[in-house]
């Protein structure tokens, strides 16, 4: 009979990472890497100005295409408003992220990477 010792955990766990940024602009960077055992990002924005999170790719005709939002082409983007804004992806987000400020340079934004 199994106890909860014997369960398997779901993925490799290393207790979570957290990436900090503080210099965001209005060009977008990655701000998470690739991780094939992700099941959650959230990103918390402690600035003053609105974030925007993208993924690195996007599906166009059922083929993956390199994603290049700006703060006038906005389609694909996840906004995290300012002061305290989050948001949190769950399930399909194993692939890179990249993020960007609406204005202006110098935004922190807080990112944290979850296998479990």
């Amino acid at each position: 009979m199994p106890t909860a010792f014997d369960v398997a955990p779901v993925g490799p766990t290393s207790g979570g990472k957290v990436y900090a940024y503080n210099n965001l602009s209005t060009t977008p960077e990655v701000v998470a890497p690739a991780n094939q055992f992700r099941t959650q990002l959230t990103f918390h924005n402690p600035g003053t100005v609105d974030v925007f999170i993208a993924p690195m790719v996007q599906v166009n005709n059922g083929s993956q295409v390199p994603l290049v939002p700006t703060t006038s082409a906005l389609g694909g983007c996840f906004r995290v408003y300012a002061n305290g804004g989050q948001l949190t992806i769950r399930g399909e987000c194993s692939g890179q992220w990249q993020a960007f400020s609406a204005s202006a340079s110098g935004n922190p934004l807080t990112v944290m990477d979850s296998n479990v």
